[in-house]
């Protein structure tokens, strides 16, 4: 007799924050089962000697919320007050950390790290596989200097989904602003301007300076 078990799973690809405490965090995936979240994340030193650990206290937190899903385990890192050792300048590391599974309607959601120094928070981070996608595809035209097509996917993106709201869309707007004083356009600059500035966007204050 064979068995069978089928393992129900969402995974997002890059997700797209609009904060992180420490600059050279990646954020690689976010996986939701049944029964685990697992986030899968990079840190690349700059600096010769620094060192890198995760504090058991660190969770998940609904930034709309009140919930919050605790640390079960790291994978690929020390505990504090344990930590790794960078011996070269460049280097990665890869690491897990590993959760509850969280509510299905979850869009947004912050990862704390309660500690005394150089504690790790990202907020935003956007659960919307379409939309990490489309800002994901804007972001890499940009890289490669493809304004036009790079402005076409922003503009597709916030036509069928800004929600005025998040601050990932706020970084969507710099970009878009960026990409039109490339392209010499100062009355669309002034006008992405106004609308940032009208917007609900949280933190656009810091945004706009």
């Amino acid at each position: 007799m064979f068995l069978s078990f089928q393992v129900n799973s969402q995974v997002y690809d890059r997700p797209n924050f609009s904060f992180s405490s420490h600059e050279t965090i990646e954020l690689e995936s976010i996986e939701i089962t049944d029964s685990v979240t697992r986030v899968y994340m990079s840190i690349l030193s700059r600096k010769l000697g620094g060192s890198f650990c995760i504090d058991k206290n660190t969770y998940i937190r609904n930034p709309m919320g009140t919930e919050e899903y605790k640390l079960i385990e790291s994978m690929g890192v020390p505990d504090c007050p344990d930590s790794y050792k960078f011996n070269i300048i460049g280097k990665k590391l890869n690491f897990v950390l590993v959760f509850p599974p969280l509510s299905k309607d979850l869009k947004y959601i912050d990862i704390n790290e309660d500690c005394s120094n150089a504690c790790l928070t990202i907020r935003y981070i956007l659960l919307d596989q379409n939309i990490n996608q489309m800002i994901n595809q804007g972001f890499d035209l940009y890289e490669r200097r493809k304004m036009e097509e790079s402005l076409a996917v922003f503009e597709d993106l916030m036509g069928s989904y800004n929600d005025n709201f998040s601050p990932v869309f706020g970084t969507v707007y710099l970009y878009m602003i960026s990409i039109n004083y490339e392209l010499g356009r100062s009355k669309e600059i002034q006008r992405l301007y106004d609308a940032l500035q009208q917007s609900s966007i949280i933190n656009k204050e810091e945004i706009l300076e």
